[in-house]
């Protein structure tokens, strides 16, 4: 590939080469200046200052996706611009910019992974205090749970009861009687989810998707319902749900998320003697 004049572009210092969200199809190599990785997120502070050598723009190839960050001339710059279409060519014919995207491919995803981690330490954190913190309150009658009340037949009223879901760890996941819907799943740092039913720390084999399914408050109790995109799927009582249906639950049933196995249980609060 030959690097001819009408593959360089020259930006003035505070001229964007893009900005976030636009489409792309290009990447860029600094011959001369410093470029400034940007996102609205961050405000002026960049994500990254880049000088001759480095590349930028090849998550756009890569992903078809537009542009994560904005790129701003900090001083008068001079890029080489690789399309789509030579960007095959470059990578065979030179290795050194190959494996420096293996490399920056490599670091984003291990940057993802502590982020991932940081989120899920500081979610414990947050659940102990939140935890001790209610501990330390009386209990107001709006506080406690909902009597549970049984049918003519002895049944569980599901319209009228508390409920929880169960792991065989120990975790309890009490369903918020004052929720319209609840998203179960794991958080996803990226774009600051943290789903109410958080089942992330209990997933190590990364069965769930980030929004795995719903549970959503109506007046004959709480539906289950799975979210479009799920891969691993979702399963009530042993057989798999269809997607965007929504099911009945009841105390004594047992879901699966993925690989994630919870019991459905009647959530009674201890009451003072």
């Amino acid at each position: 590939m030959s690097n001819t004049d009408q593959n360089f572009e020259q930006f003035s210092a505070g001229q964007y080469v893009f900005r976030e969200g636009d489409a792309g199809s290009d990447m860029y190599i600094i011959e001369t200046g410093t470029i400034a990785i940007l996102r609205q997120a961050r405000g002026d502070a960049p994500l990254a200052e880049l000088g001759p050598g480095d590349f930028f723009g090849e998550m756009a190839i890569l992903e078809d996706q537009p542009r994560f960050a904005a790129a701003r001339a900090e001083t008068d710059v001079r890029l080489l611009r690789i399309e789509r279409a030579q960007f095959a060519d470059l990578l065979k014919q030179n290795v050194e910019v190959t494996v420096r995207i293996m490399r920056k491919l490599a670091a984003r995803l291990r940057r993802a992974e502590q982020q991932t981690q940081a989120t899920r330490m500081e979610l414990d954190e947050a659940r102990s205090r939140l935890a001790a913190a209610k501990a330390s309150l009386p209990q107001r009658p709006s506080q406690q749970a909902a009597t549970v009340v049984a049918g003519p037949d002895g049944s569980i009223d599901s319209r009228t009861t508390a409920i929880k879901l169960v792991h065989e760890q120990g975790c309890e996941f009490i369903l918020d009687q004052g929720s319209a819907e609840l998203l179960v799943g794991r958080p996803d740092p990226v774009i600051g989810l943290v789903p109410e039913i958080n089942l992330g720390p209990l997933d190590t084999k990364r069965t769930l998707s980030r929004r795995h399914a719903k549970l959503l408050r109506s007046d004959s109790g709480w539906l289950l319902r799975e979210e479009v995109g799920t891969v691993n799927g979702t399963f009530l009582n042993g057989k798999r749900i269809r997607t965007g249906d929504d099911f009945q639950l009841r105390p004594g049933d047992q879901l699966r998320f993925g690989a994630i196995v919870l019991d459905v249980r009647v959530h009674e609060e201890e009451k003072e003697s």
